[in-house]
C-alpha cells in the first residue's frame, strides 16, 4: 500500500456558521442533504458542518488539484459510520479523479473544539 496523497485543513466554526446564516445558497453549494444533520431542537450542528468542510478541503489538497477541474464541494460527501467514524463518499469528477490516481482507500479523521474544526484525508492505493 502506497500513499497517493495527504491533505489537512482547519476551519473556524464561526466562519461556517456565518456562511450558513448569511449566504442563502451556501448549504446547497457545499453540502448534500445527507450531510446536513440537525440537533433534536432543529438547529444546525455548526461544528459538524465545519468538520465536514475541512475534510472536503483536505480531500482537494490530497488529490493535488484544489477544487478545479470541474469538481464541486458536493462531489465529496462526508458521512459517518454507525460507530460515528467519518468516511468519504465520492461522486462526479471527484470520483473520476480519485480513480484515475489509483485510489482504493480514503482515510478520514475530524476533530473540533467549540471554535475550530480540522479534517485530514489520506488517500492510498492497494
Amino acid at each position: 500500500m502506497a500513499i497517493i496523497g495527504i491533505g489537512i485543513d482547519i476551519v473556524e466554526v464561526k466562519r461556517i456558521q456565518n456562511a450558513v446564516t448569511r449566504r442563502e445558497n451556501f448549504l446547497k453549494k457545499i453540502y448534500t442533504t445527507e450531510e446536513i444533520r440537525m440537533t433534536p431542537r432543529g438547529e444546525f450542528r455548526f461544528q459538524e458542518l465545519a468538520g465536514r468542510f475541512a475534510v472536503k478541503e483536505a480531500f482537494f489538497k490530497a488529490i493535488k488539484t484544489g477544487w478545479r477541474r470541474g469538481m464541486t464541494f458536493s462531489d465529496v460527501i462526508v458521512l459517518n459510520e454507525p460507530s460515528g467514524a467519518p468516511y468519504v463518499k465520492l461522486t462526479g469528477k471527484a470520483k473520476d479523479i480519485a480513480q484515475s490516481l489509483g485510489a482504493t482507500d480514503i482515510f478520514v479523521s475530524i476533530s473540533h473544539t467549540a471554535d475550530l474544526a480540522t479534517g485530514i484525508v489520506i488517500i492510498t492505493d492497494q
